[in-house]
């Protein structure tokens, strides 16, 4: 809220009193006035009912002095006469009749009102009287305007028959009456309208418009005053149609059950006061207006104006503005030591504002030049950090330069053995060519010595993650059981080998050949730390992973925990910071490649486990291997075509089918070719991918494409595609040492047609068996070994 707004209303608040006691005033006044004019209506009313009450009272004297002769109450002869006479003397009546009790009127001032044939309603109302009293609006042929009668009972104790005398008040003469009494009182207000009625709410009189309403009844909004008892006041619509404040007498006995109402037009009586209140309140509101004005222009000289000054230097100020100052016209006013305090508080500020900014800039200055001595500083670390990084690159690389030499040398040896078995064999072949049987020993020997190299490249393999896992289910207890003895075998009698498995372990889902090597090096790691015996000791249990836990970096799930643990040297922890390193070892030249560990490691990633070591110098090694438990009841395995066929193949069955063999590798072509041609097939040849495209583009007919994965060019994945596109349903085996994207190959995500993968090296007789299957359209699942 703004102050000027402010201000409006504490002037506003100062004259509400003033306003508030005008109001009051006004109301008292007018409600005065309100409560005068309904007592002077009811006055009026009640003057008006004397009045009506003296006719009544002339009327019962009239009719009591008619029954005072005899010869009215017997009917006599002169019964007529009398009545007659007087009524001249009676002024405002129409008649005098006297009615007997049947209602027929037997003697009356107007001869007319004799001999009627029915009895009149004023005469059958007259025979219902029992005392005096007046009647309702009666119109008659001989007096249109109206009459009202007056009853009074006329037998005597010595009549035979009741009677009732009947005096008839001519109603123009009684509004002509109302009239005068106007003029002739000075009680009754000459503005005010006098009207009459009967019990029944009829106008009998009116002093204004009489003519007009004689004989009509009240409107509806008058009407409960019939069922009033004491006079009263009413505000009403007047049957004229203007606006009145009305004062009655109500019709009772007593009033001889006529009704006396006055009516005022209530405006024009309030219009004085009303008028005077209006002045009074114009009055007022001029002097408020005057005094609201005056305040006005003295809070915007003495209070506005030097707020607002204030308010524009504290803006300045805010904006950053120190050096603007605050008016001081007046300093013995608040607003003038307020100003002055605010001055003097800018002042202050504007000194401290200067030293902040000097200390600011020293501060900065030192900033800028401890940043150059930080920037200085952040080289050398950088230097520093560069020829340490070299440094570590060049002993990493001299890492693996030597553990590269020793897997090398391990590796020689193997494959030398292998060579020496091989080159010895076919020499052996080439001498004795003559002797079936020395040949058939011979190519045994040769078989078993490629098996082991086979074996060797499998193992570097698996080390390097290019080699597929076959999972399957394993229960871990059994097998723990089963290899317990193999191994107290492989390790000698000066190990003790313990195993130990919880019942009703849950399968989990590994590759069983390789979970048997791990196990083998992990056993004979522990052999080779117990040089003077000890216990080895398997232990596999259930393990849950939490998702908070997260140990090792295991997913939450379901897991088997299995421990190997052994009781020999142990190892340091600069040992076990890189025991699990690939070509790292700690063995003499010549008796192990660093592979174990590394291999071990790479198995349970491989299975979504998680290796983990623990180890202290002289305390033993504890080994833990976690595997993800399975609840399927299939698992996926490496798709590899092979086994036997389980029917003729084509060749037998008297067909020579058509073999595309693609291999970049002349030696390896040539050999599969003499094989498949030895079984029967009529072999094509192609050296790349382009050239067996080549054959397929002029339009040969193949039943089965041969081809290896890894080609110069065209690729074996992609022949097998385009090969397939153009020639759909074309069956295709792929036959490669390097299998990395076996999985994929299998579930059909690269190709889409009859396939089978075997992996190098694969004999003649497995690569025959899947042709067939292929070309029969079975697929048999291999056992690869």
């Amino acid at each position: 809220m703004t102050l000027s707004t402010r201000i409006l209303l504490v002037i506003a608040i100062c004259l509400l009193p003033i306003v508030a006691l005008q109001g009051a005033f006004s109301w008292s006044q007018w409600s005065q006035r309100k409560a005068q004019l309904d007592t002077v209506a009811i006055r009026q009313a009640e003057l008006l009912g004397g009045t009506i009450s003296g006719i009544a009272e002339g009327a019962r004297i009239l009719l009591g002095a008619a029954a005072e002769y005899r010869q009215v109450r017997i009917f006599g002869a002169d019964c007529n006469a009398r009545l007659s006479a007087l009524r001249q003397y009676a002024f405002g009546y129409a008649f005098i009749a006297l009615v007997d009790e049947t209602g027929r009127v037997r003697c009356a001032s107007d001869p007319a009102l004799l001999g009627l044939a029915e009895p009149p309603a004023w005469a059958e109302e007259a025979r219902a009287a029992r005392t005096f009293t007046a009647g309702h609006f009666t119109r008659l042929p001989q007096v249109p305007g109206g009459v009202l009668p007056f009853f009074l009972p006329a037998a005597g104790p010595g009549d035979a028959h009741p009677t009732v005398l009947v005096a008839a008040l001519d109603l123009d003469w009684l509004a002509r009456n109302l009239s005068g009494l106007k003029r002739s009182s000075a009680a009754l207000l000459t503005n005010g309208v006098l009207t009459i009625a009967d019990a029944n709410g009829v106008i009998l009189a009116r002093d204004q418009r009489h003519e007009e309403f004689v004989g009509a009844r009240f409107p509806p909004a008058a009407l409960a005053l019939l069922g009033e008892t004491r006079p009263g006041t009413l505000r009403i619509r007047s049957i004229d149609g203007t606006n009145r404040l009305v004062g009655f007498v109500p019709p009772t006995a007593a009033s001889h059950n006529l009704a006396a109402v006055v009516g005022f037009a209530e405006a024009e009586l309030m219009a004085d006061v009303e008028r005077s209140l209006l002045q009074s309140a114009l009055m007022v509101a001029s002097v408020a207006l005057v005094v609201f004005l005056m305040t006005r222009l003295v809070a915007r000289r003495f209070i506005e104006a030097p707020t607002r000054a204030l308010l524009a230097v504290a803006h300045r100020w805010g904006q950053g503005e120190l050096a603007a100052r605050a008016p001081e016209r007046d300093r013995r006013s608040e607003f003038g030591k307020i100003a002055a305090a605010w001055n003097a508080m800018a002042a202050q500020l504007q000194r401290r504002e200067e030293e902040l900014r000097h200390h600011a800039d020293a501060l900065e200055a030192r900033v800028e030049e401890r940043t150059r001595e930080l920037m200085r500083t952040n080289d050398r670390l950088s230097t520093e950090i560069e020829e340490r990084r070299q440094a570590e690159a060049a002993l990493l690389q001299a890492q693996k330069v030597q553990a590269v030499g020793q897997l090398a040398g391990g590796i020689a040896h193997d494959f030398n053995n292998v060579l020496q078995a091989v080159l010895g064999g076919t020499s052996l072949i080439r001498r004795r060519a003559e002797d079936p049987a020395a040949i058939r020993r011979l190519t045994d020997m040769v078989e078993e010595a490629a098996r082991r190299g086979e074996a060797v490249t499998r193992r570097l393999l698996a080390f390097s993650r290019r080699e597929e896992l076959r999972a399957v289910p394993l229960d871990l207890g059994q097998l723990l059981a089963d290899l317990r003895d193999v191994l107290a075998a492989t390790l000698g009698g000066r190990i003790r080998v313990v195993a130990e498995a919880a019942p009703g372990l849950p399968p989990v889902l590994a590759d069983r050949s390789q979970f048997e090597t791990v196990l083998l090096n992990l056993a004979t790691n522990a052999r080779d730390a117990m040089p003077d015996g000890g216990t080895l000791t398997l232990r596999a249990a259930a393990a849950a992973i939490g998702p908070e836990s997260g140990a090792n970096g295991l997913a939450a799930g379901d897991y088997v925990h299995l421990l190997v643990e052994d009781t020999g040297e142990g190892m340091d922890q600069a040992t076990l910071a890189h025991a699990t390193e690939p070509f790292f070892t700690t063995k003499p030249l010549g008796q192990g490649t660093g592979l174990g560990l590394a291999m071990a490691n790479s198995f349970a990633q491989g299975s979504r486990g998680a290796l983990a070591i623990e180890s202290e110098a002289g305390r033993g090694t504890r080994v833990s291997l976690w595997l993800p438990v399975t609840r399927a009841e299939t698992v996926v395995e490496r798709v590899e075509m092979a086994g036997a066929a389980g029917g003729p193949s084509p060749v037998q069955a008297g067909h020579r089918p058509r073999v595309l063999l693609v291999d970049d590798e002349p030696l390896v072509r040539r050999l599969l070719a003499g094989e498949l041609a030895d079984a029967g097939y009529e072999v094509v040849e192609a050296a790349d991918g382009a050239l067996a495209l080549g054959q397929l583009s002029r339009g040969e007919s193949f039943q089965l494409l041969v081809t290896d994965l890894a080609m110069p060019g065209i690729d074996g994945v992609s022949l097998i595609k385009e090969a397939q596109e153009r020639h759909p349903g074309l069956p295709a085996i792929l036959v490669t040492g390097y299998a990395g994207d076996a999985a994929n190959l299998a579930v059909g995500a690269v190709v889409g047609g009859p396939f089978a993968l075997m992996r190098k090296p694969v004999s003649g007789a497995r690569l025959l068996d899947q042709m067939a299957a292929l070309l029969s359209g079975t697929r048999l699942p291999a056992r690869v070994g």
